[in-house]
């Protein structure tokens, strides 16, 4: 098997290019057979990972947080490489699900885009835009995500909103946060949905309506506590097919990249990929 190592220097602020030496190292000490393609942009990991996706005695990982998985991800869909995961971003919500050593796991499609964990839209989404601009401002690490959740907050305004789920309809002129999810934590380590199953076809799909800017911090602590499915606000369901559409563009999460439209169509059976977690490798870097 083949080792192929996409290691994005620009994630977690750079920090993940300092270990660049270390996995050269940690491979040698395997005696496995490797490389390492060092990239700097999405599209440059996307031009590399593109290249062995079709090899079926590949593993190609994507070193850095979980927008590096997201581009490697639309490299190898309907390939036969394995993709694997080395989470060295800031946030690495995506391995958190991960039980297993290989795990075929359930990939969802918005619009043209695939995606392994969590797609969301409303003041979740803005915040994780907000925590984008942070780290290009040169925020320390361990403060991306409370300025993020401040700047949004200030920001947000809610947006009338049309769910269609597997046929049923969910419409309010006010919706504060709509959530569909593969994987169980986002957030840097948030359960946003703790049923989740990365393995089964559909995702989780959460909707909150009409919530108030005085109410925003008190549901952003249940989410932080894993108590928000009580809020009486939220409606939760599971879906495979589910179409959104607001009245004027806004911002999306997937996996970490930021897309902005009126409509969002999410196909969450849109296909299968095996996802490795090297072990070897991993313990090794934990040390």
């Amino acid at each position: 098997m083949e080792h192929i190592f996409i290691i994005n220097i620009n994630s977690n602020v750079g920090k993940t290019a300092d270990r660049v030496e270390e996995i050269r190292e940690i491979c040698k000490s395997l005696d496995v057979d490797y490389k390492i393609y060092v990239t700097s942009t999405r599209a440059e990991t996307i031009d590399v990972a593109k290249q062995f996706k079709d090899d079926e005695f590949c593993v190609v990982y994507a070193v850095g947080g979980d927008g590096t998985v997201n581009a490697v991800l639309n490299s190898l869909i309907g390939g036969k490489a394995y993709l694997g995961v080395v989470p060295l971003g800031s946030g690495n919500d995506f391995c958190r699900s991960l039980n297993f050593l290989v795990t075929e796991c359930n990939v969802m499609k918005i619009n043209d885009l695939y995606c392994l964990n969590i797609f969301s839209t409303g003041i979740d989404a803005e915040i994780c835009a907000a925590a984008e601009k942070m780290k290009k401002l040169k925020v320390p690490g361990n403060q991306i995500y409370n300025l993020g959740i401040l700047y949004a907050f200030l920001k947000h305004r809610n947006e009338p909103m049309l769910i269609e789920a597997d046929g049923v309809r969910y419409y309010d002129p006010a919706m504060t946060m709509v959530t569909v999810c593969n994987g169980k934590f986002y957030g840097n380590g948030k359960k946003i949905a703790p049923n989740a199953s990365l393995s089964t076809p559909g995702a989780d799909l959460y909707m909150v309506a009409g919530m108030k800017k005085r109410e925003m911090p008190a549901f952003l602590n249940s989410v932080i506590k894993g108590e928000h499915e009580e809020y009486d606000g939220l409606i939760k369901t599971t879906a495979k097919n589910i179409l959104i559409t607001s009245d004027r563009p806004v911002i999306a999460n997937v996996d970490g990249e930021i897309l902005e439209s009126d409509q969002y169509n999410i196909d969450a059976a849109a296909g299968k990929i095996k996802v490795v977690r090297n072990e070897r490798v991993l313990s090794r870097l934990r040390k």
